[in-house]
């Protein structure tokens, strides 16, 4: 079967920085499909692939043709089914998937198009459409726009991306916690005291405000990837690690979970400088949450996560109950935790209590660390390149199904409301509601403690 991809935004920053080295890389390994780019900014394509592809990319050069699109004009679509054409023979059978690196209020125009370039071909005809986030701006819209692209495609055949499910720290989540008995026996409420999540950017959002004004830091990061992180956090073991029975334990996650009443919200006070106009998108948010299943009620998930910090931080801190302290009736004695740190390198700690040389019994904690650079090497696939590995394949294990998008809308609608409290923080600084929040629990970020050890 041909595999043709048709990229909608195929002059975009997605095409360029993520899409077209992860293409590559897949040809280079041997996979076999061609990609149309579409796009208004190049009049020809040479001086498309001179602008927007690396000259050493020899098999993507290949693979890669270009289509000047614009979706106002009916004969685009003409133009996209010519060059098809020339591509396929009709006595096999081709499969198109159709890339809508687009805005979501783009969607409909989109699908009428496709269904007009569909309906052109006699050959054996199968396809798909893949679609980036957020999918929707809340939940009404999220029902929207699935309906619409149902006018088209089953729901088999749609690609819901959340890239950060192509992220190899995100599948190890789970074979960490599945294929190792000694996790498994102590990941619950009995054990786990808190969870910490932290995702702190040092780059603001100047260089995309037009796009980012509308969409915010909820919408930018808690709907989907944070609350896919807790769902691998939380979920129950699925009965196998097929799309299907994944996401039937995610749906139940993220149904147990209230809409969140406890954040707060801020925004960095330089932002939108070089516009000349006021900008009142939130940039910084820091909540609490629950998830109410038998196994992890109880647990206080705390998380925080923007723009323009001083440090790069993505890290998930699981803290343990210290029962040791309070029955040897020795304050010293650290708890047990396990720290994943993403970025800048992904590593997995477990910080135990071991005697400390040439002292009375006295205890430190000491950590036990697993480097994936050093044990599995750096050129593992980037998350985009497994994603549309994935794609290609027909598997959507790495995909936020629609019931997972509905839940998590409602999760958040609270923080999507209009005339929130935002908070104005100065550039490399946290925000000051970020450790009050979590400081009145009687703790700290761990990350921040971290920091200032070493230093």
């Amino acid at each position: 079967m041909k595999q043709i991809i048709v990229q909608f935004g195929g002059t975009g920053d997605l095409a360029q920085k993520k899409l077209y080295p992860a293409y590559q890389s897949l040809l280079s390994k041997g996979y076999e499909f061609h990609i149309i780019a579409l796009g208004r900014r190049y009049s020809d394509k040479a001086s498309f692939q001179k602008e927007m592809v690396n000259p050493e990319a020899r098999e993507l050069l290949e693979k890669l043709d270009y289509v000047q699109y614009d979706m106002a004009e009916p004969e685009s679509t003409v133009r996209i089914v010519e060059r098809i054409e020339e591509l396929i023979d009709c006595d096999a059978s081709i499969e198109l998937i159709y890339y809508i690196a687009l805005q979501p209020n783009l969607y409909e125009d989109a699908i009428h198009q496709i269904q007009t370039i569909d309906s052109q071909f006699t050959c054996t005809l199968s396809k798909k459409i893949v679609v980036e986030k957020p999918f929707g701006f809340d939940a009404e819209s999220a029902a929207r726009y699935n309906k619409i692209l149902s006018l088209a495609f089953k729901d088999e055949e749609i690609y819901r991306i959340d890239h950060y499910l192509g992220k190899e720290f995100m599948q190890n989540l789970l074979i960490m916690r599945f294929h190792n008995d000694i996790i498994r026996s102590i990941w619950n409420n009995r054990t786990i005291e808190s969870i910490q999540i932290v995702f702190d950017e040092t780059h603001g959002v100047d260089q995309r405000l037009g796009f980012y004004e509308k969409i915010g830091v909820v919408r930018d990061t808690i709907q989907n990837h944070i609350l896919q992180i807790v769902t691998y956090l939380t979920m129950s073991e699925p009965a196998s690690f097929t799309s299907e029975d994944i996401a039937i334990e995610k749906v139940k996650v993220l149904r147990s979970i209230k809409p969140i009443n406890e954040f707060r919200l801020g925004r960095y006070e330089s932002i939108g400088s070089t516009r000349g106009h006021a900008v009142e998108t939130p940039t910084y948010a820091a909540l609490k949450l629950y998830v109410n299943t038998f196994y992890y009620a109880g647990i206080p998930i705390y998380i925080r996560t923007g723009k323009m910090q001083a440090r790069a931080v993505s890290q998930i801190y699981v803290k343990f109950k210290n029962m040791t302290r309070s029955v040897v009736n020795d304050d010293s004695i650290h708890e047990n935790s396990v720290i994943i740190n993403i970025h800048p390198e992904l590593t997995i700690d477990i910080s135990m209590n071991l005697k400390e040389p040439n002292t009375s019994w006295k205890s430190r904690p000491v950590k036990f660390r697993f480097n994936h650079a050093d044990t599995f090497g750096v050129n593992t696939p980037e998350a985009y390149e497994q994603i549309i590995e994935k794609i290609l394949k027909s598997d959507k294990s790495l995909f936020p199904s629609i019931r997972e998008i509905y839940e998590s809308w409602r999760i958040v609608e609270p923080m999507l409301q209009e005339g929130q409290e935002i908070e104005i923080y100065p550039a490399r600084s946290l925000p000051r509601f970020a450790s009050r929040m979590i400081e009145k629990d009687g703790i700290i970020w761990y990350t921040d403690s971290a920091a200032a050890k070493e230093t």
